[in-house]
């Protein structure tokens, strides 16, 4: 089996048999229809190994000779039953799941060592449900340019006939109890601003409309205020109306609308010290003369306070 050279003798004309290298595609010895060698009479047709020659090193192989060229005898072919599936490559005519872009990855070749439990899942994100319900519209906003047109309307009509009816009715078709306030401020306005003053046909409509409980005491206090703080500019142009307006007011304290803690706060929106004492001395005038001196004594409290803050 070996040259003067230690080359190994892979010439089958010497009488010699074919070495089987990977790809050569030779007979096996021991295969069926080979001749019988030394050594390779039994099943065990591998050569022992002498030496193990280490990977890499080219000087070990004249050194070593042929001793490992039996190992190349050693066919290449794989029986594909013993390897698991998927392992490398292609195999069994399919590409493994391992492979980059080996076709598609199934969980049942994985199961062998994660279980069915531990299988990976995939799943995709769950959808964002989508509400089936129609969007609510915006609550309508307070049209006050309209309210105002409309209350100026209806007061300019009473002033004009003065009926208290009609005037409540119109009140009542705005159905915007929150702006009521405005509407004793505008009325209060108008009334000041004709000529001459409407002040006992304001105060008519205000105590009406208040006893019919249209207005309450919040309402026509706060309309008051609402006008106490543009007072200094009305009384610019309508000298009258701070006593006017005292005059309005005392006559609502006696139909029991109002009361003399409220002229406190309507003295404290006027800075004009002359505005001030008309307003108050309009306030007690109309009380006294209306022979209400019990109204008067049982808010001396109140009045005093109102005494003091007077510029």
């Amino acid at each position: 089996m070996r040259n003067s050279r230690g080359g190994v003798q892979g010439n089958a004309s010497s009488g010699g048999f074919h070495i089987a290298r990977p790809g050569a595609g030779g007979l096996m010895p021991g295969m069926p229809g080979t001749r019988k060698m030394p050594g390779f009479d039994n099943d065990n047709w591998e050569m022992p190994k002498t030496r193990s020659m280490p990977r890499g090193d080219s000087s070990g192989v004249q050194a070593a000779g042929c001793s490992n060229s039996a190992l190349l005898s050693k066919s290449t072919t794989l029986n594909s039953k013993l390897l698991p599936q998927g392992s490398g490559g292609i195999i069994s005519g399919r590409n493994s799941a391992l492979v980059h872009g080996g076709g598609t990855f199934s969980t049942s070749s994985t199961n062998f060592c994660l279980g069915p439990e531990a299988a990976p899942q995939l799943s995709s994100p769950a959808p964002v449900p989508v509400s089936s319900e129609k969007p609510q519209p915006p609550a309508a906003r307070l049209n006050t340019d309209d309210l105002c047109r409309r209350t100026v309307s209806l007061l300019e009509e009473y002033f004009s006939v003065r009926l208290l009816e009609e005037a409540l009715q119109c009140v009542e078709e705005l159905k915007s109890p929150s702006y009521h306030p405005e509407v004793v401020k505008e009325a209060i306005y108008l009334a000041l601003d004709k000529s001459p003053p409407c002040v006992e046909t304001v105060a008519n409509l205000i105590e009406y409309l208040y006893i019919k409980k249209i207005l309450t005491p919040l309402d026509i206090g706060t309309g008051c205020l609402l006008f106490g703080s543009l007072l200094d500019d009305i009384g610019i142009d309508l000298p009258k109306a701070p006593s006017n307006f005292g005059e309005i007011i005392g006559k609502l304290i006696l139909a029991g609308g109002l009361d003399c803690k409220l002229v406190r706060e309507i003295l404290k929106k006027v800075d004009d010290g002359m505005f001030q004492r008309a307003i108050f001395d309009s306030v007690v005038g109309a009380i006294r003369s209306a022979s209400e001196q019990a109204i008067l004594d049982a808010q001396t409290s109140d009045i005093e306070v109102c005494q003091s803050q007077l510029k």
